[in-house]
């Protein structure tokens, strides 16, 4: 609590701040929709369209229609609102593991704390990769510490954007694998009112509820949702979510968009896997029965749009957010340490305390020992944005975007320890305050050439962050002790980022495209600077992204892309977190040592039949594929230069079959399959006693549901089913032993719209 009181001042400065900063910006995301829409009408209509600002409170990434893609300089995925209703998601995890070069590793079964990889990149917390929400990064601090450990609900969601070509200079600082970006609804221009209810095994839960309308110039959206969530291994998970949207039309060429959100959840997820032998004997049991993890999340984010004279834009976004993650952990050992353990469980899964313990390492010795792990970060920034278009003579058509970005975050943090049997006797272990000041700014220029068909967009990215980690409390001999002075160190990164992407429409119908950028994701403040203080003056991380690729979409009954892509990553940070597992728990991990090459084809194909021959029905085929290899570099030591990346697939191959019918009849089904996997680096085949290491084999999963509407009453009955195989597998071995994929899992529901 001393850390707290101390930064009181810091914390309440920031949080005024985050609140006072809900009136402007746009993220670097909007620019590619202004391009999409040049790209469809001429330019009297594209200023008409201009000129009518609804896209208040959020940003897109690549645009409202598939058509929109068709412009994006690089590689592009985009799920829209009828394909996530078709697909019937309960967590984001299923929604984007469909998407080509997308590899997602499961944790809980809930997709409450999303491992999201790209094109090999390790998905560890999806820390390679900048999510946003509209537009606005959600990670808990995105410079500083980018891990995900909130995941907005798939449910209130509209669409999903990913873009990992290179116009990922326009975001910024996580873009080594790409922008995942999730799009909720805007205001309705009528009054509009939503209800969901669903239920089903594993103690599934779900209802939800949102009105909406315009009147006058003011437009509002009001959701809320609440989830309980059993699960297999005891998470018992139950979290709220509420969003408001506020939509003010100010004048003619001029607007204001308002977006609050709150986030509450409770669960008893736990860090701790299973060994080798309790899997096998029971794939679904969880030993960390006093382990519980609270998450509370504030959010407020502002848009302001103003158009000045016929061909510019000036945007401004002001965006925060307040995150308490508290996560209570019990300690323990994987051999026996001559303790005096709370609970001693055996491989079988049976309590064996005070029993002859076995030392092959398939046992869990549960401590009598408590540890809350409890971080509060406060977030806030403003991204202003000019948009210009300008012509050179009558040929070269030319859109010109420029901006830049003040952002802060201070992260508190606190290691409380106590036991099972008092847990009101607690004391402070560890205590520190992390501060960090991102300015960033950035330019893109479109060239437009043979009446728009040819697309060359370079651009340049400049980033600036400086972090800060004060020590205020930690172990000394052993003992914890305030630190007087504290220990305090400093670290900066400078780091310039160029892209250049072209596109060309060589016929109406298909568009070659290719690009090439650098990534960039900024050394963790914790792993900058150590507890001791010592500044460990690590690089950044940067890679080189190149690819190449077509794609094509004919009339409603035909969507396809191919491409190739190289990533080389020049400088790998492996961070030293808990989560890291067998991948990363060696502290001599960081170095800037760590090259790897990433190459390999991704492809996607949506063909409907029955559009093509007019049949009345809908019958689309959509399939999937992403081929990877991503290996250490040689300057890894010579027993890791050319192993296997960890959690890095080599084939991934996923597939839906879809049936909408006038009559109302719906039906879908949705299958995945993932090749082998090794979880470490040296590639280990045989799993260990202790479950941390060893080969994931191949695993294939199949979803169905079906549906009906009511039309008269607008409302939709639906039955769907998750991994109706009932296949058991190992999703992971990270944090800390086996995490086994969701069982099979049935629920019914039933939806409407008035």
């Amino acid at each position: 609590m001393r850390s707290i009181r101390r930064n009181l001042p810091a914390v309440t400065v920031l949080s005024i701040w985050s609140v006072l900063l809900l009136a402007s910006n746009a993220t670097a995301d909007e620019a590619i929709v202004i391009e999409v829409d040049d790209d469809e009408e001429s330019a009297e209509e594209a200023d008409d369209e201009r000129r009518a600002p609804t896209r208040l409170g959020r940003v897109d990434v690549i645009g409202e229609t598939l058509e929109a893609v068709d412009s994006v300089p690089g590689s592009a995925s985009v799920i829209t609102a009828e394909e996530l209703q078709a697909q019937v998601p309960i967590s984001g995890n299923e929604a984007v593991r469909s998407m080509p070069g997308v590899h997602v590793r499961d944790e809980e079964g809930a997709g409450l704390r999303p491992n999201i990889g790209i094109r090999g990149l390790d998905p560890s917390r999806g820390r390679t990769l900048l999510v946003l929400e509209d537009g606005v990064p959600i990670a808990l601090a995105p410079y500083g510490e980018p891990e995900l450990y909130y995941a907005p609900a798939i449910e209130r969601m509209e669409r999903v954007e990913l873009v990992k070509g290179s116009g990922s200079v326009l975001f910024g600082p996580q873009t080594i694998g790409g922008v995942l970006n999730l799009i909720t609804p805007r205001p309705p221009e009528e009054r509009t009112i939503t209800a969901e209810v669903r239920g089903g095994n594993l103690g599934y839960l779900f209802g939800s509820a949102s009105i909406g309308d315009t009147v006058g110039p003011v437009g509002y959206r009001l959701g809320v949702m609440h989830n309980r969530f059993a699960g297999a291994r005891g998470l018992n998970a139950t979290w709220t979510d509420v969003t408001g949207q506020l939509r003010f039309e100010l004048s003619p060429d001029a607007s204001l968009g308002l977006k609050l959100h709150f986030y509450d959840e409770l669960s008893n997820a736990t860090y701790l896997g299973l060994t080798t032998p309790q899997f096998q004997a029971d794939p679904q049991a969880n030993f960390a029965i006093h382990d519980d993890l609270v998450v509370r999340r504030f959010a407020g984010s502002a848009t302001y749009e103003h158009f000045l004279g016929e061909s510019t834009l000036l945007q401004t976004t002001v965006y925060g957010h307040n995150i308490v993650r508290n996560w209570n952990r019990q300690d323990f050992d994987r051999a026996d340490e001559g303790r005096d353990y709370e609970r001693v469980i055996d491989g079988g899964g049976r309590d064996i305390t005070g029993e002859s313990y076995p030392d092959d390492g398939s046992a869990v010795f549960m401590r009598d020992g408590m540890g809350s792990r409890n971080r509060s970060f406060f977030i806030g920034g403003i991204e202003p944005r000019i948009t210009v278009d300008y012509g050179i003579g009558d040929a070269v058509d030319n859109e010109l975007i420029l901006g830049a970005r003040l952002h802060g975050e201070l992260t508190l943090e606190q290691r409380v320890n106590s036991t099972v049997s008092d847990p009101n006797d607690v004391t402070i272990r560890d205590d520190e305050v992390r501060r960090g000041v991102a300015v960033a700014g950035y330019a893109l220029n479109r060239f437009m050439f043979l009446d728009r068909r040819l697309k060359v967009s370079p651009g340049l990215r400049v980033e600036s962050f400086w972090n800060e980690r004060e020590i205020l409390r930690t172990r000394v001999e052993g003992e914890p002790t305030d630190l007087d002075p504290p220990r305090v160190n400093q670290d900066r990164t400078v780091a310039l980022i160029p892209g250049l992407g072209t596109s060309f429409e060589i016929t109406d119908q298909a568009t070659v495209f290719a690009g090439v950028h650098r990534g960039f994701s900024p050394p963790r403040t914790k792993d900058a600077v150590t507890s001791d203080g010592e500044l460990l003056e690590l690089e950044a991380e940067y890679s080189i992204n190149y690819e190449l690729g077509v794609r094509t979409r004919v009339d409603q009954w035909l969507r396809a892309e191919l491409g190739g892509f190289v990533l080389d990553f020049s400088n790998q940070i492996i961070p030293p977190s808990e989560f890291g597992g067998a991948v990363s728990d060696d502290p001599g991990a960081l170095i800037n040592a760590g090259e790897s090459l990433h190459f390999g084809v991704e492809s996607q194909v949506v063909f409907d039949a029955a559009n093509l021959l007019d049949l009345g029905f809908d019958l689309p085929l959509g399939v999937s594929y992403t081929w990877v290899h991503a290996e250490f570099g040689d300057s890894w030591t010579e027993d890791l230069a050319g192993n296997r990346l960890p959690y890095a697939p080599e084939h991934r191959l996923s597939g839906f079959l879809r049936l909408a019918h006038p009559l109302g009849i719906g039906a879908q089904i949705n299958g995945t399959y993932i090749t082998e996997q090794f979880t470490d680096k040296a590639n280990t085949v045989e799993a260990s006693a202790d479950g941390l290491t060893g080969r994931i084999d191949p695993y294939f999963l199949l979803d169905a549901n079906v549906s009906y509407r009511i039309a008269p009453a607008n409302l939709t009955v639906f039955v769907a089913g998750k991994n109706l195989l009932d296949e058991t597998y190992v999703a992971s071995r990270a944090p800390r032993g086996i995490q086994p994929g969701a069982p099979r899992q049935i629920f019914g529901g039933l939806r409407g719209q008035w």
